[in-house]
C-alpha cells in the first residue's frame, strides 16, 4: 500500500514537472488544492522547458511520451475524446496513435515507466 502511495507521488511530480499540468489547467481549471499540491509536489525539482512555439497540443503530447509508455497509452486514449479535451488536443494526440517510434522491449516491461527520458518530435 505504501509502495502504491509513493508511485502515485512519483507520478504527480512528473506530470508537474513535464509541463502537462500546466497544459491541462489551461483547458479546465484545476481546483485551488490541486494546484497548490502540484506546485508544492513540484517544488526544487527542475521542470521541463516546453517550446513556446508549439501548440498546446504538441507540448503535451511530447510530455507524455518523455513520461513513458503507459502515458503513451494515456494519450492515445485521450485521442479519441475529443468531447473531453477538444478537438485541438485531440488532433495532436492522434499522433501518438500510429507515429510514435519504436521502444525497447525493456522499457515496455519497467517498473519504472513514468520517468523523464528523451521524447521524438509530435
Amino acid at each position: 500500500m505504501f509502495k502504491r502511495v509513493i508511485k502515485l507521488f512519483q507520478i504527480a511530480r512528473n506530470l508537474s514537472n513535464s509541463g502537462a499540468v500546466e497544459i491541462i489547467n489551461e483547458i479546465h481549471t484545476l481546483p485551488t488544492p490541486l494546484s497548490l499540491f502540484f506546485n508544492c509536489i513540484s517544488f526544487g525539482s527542475n521542470s521541463v522547458k516546453l517550446d513556446k512555439h508549439k501548440s498546446r497540443g504538441e507540448k503535451l503530447c511530447l510530455a507524455l511520451q518523455g513520461m513513458g509508455t503507459t502515458f503513451i497509452k494515456l494519450g492515445q486514449f485521450l485521442a479519441t475524446r475529443p468531447d473531453i479535451i477538444g478537438d485541438e488536443l485531440a488532433k495532436s494526440l492522434e499522433k501518438l496513435q500510429d507515429k510514435v517510434p519504436a521502444f525497447d522491449i525493456y522499457d515496455a516491461k519497467g517498473s519504472n515507466d513514468w520517468h523523464l527520458g528523451s521524447s521524438s518530435e509530435c
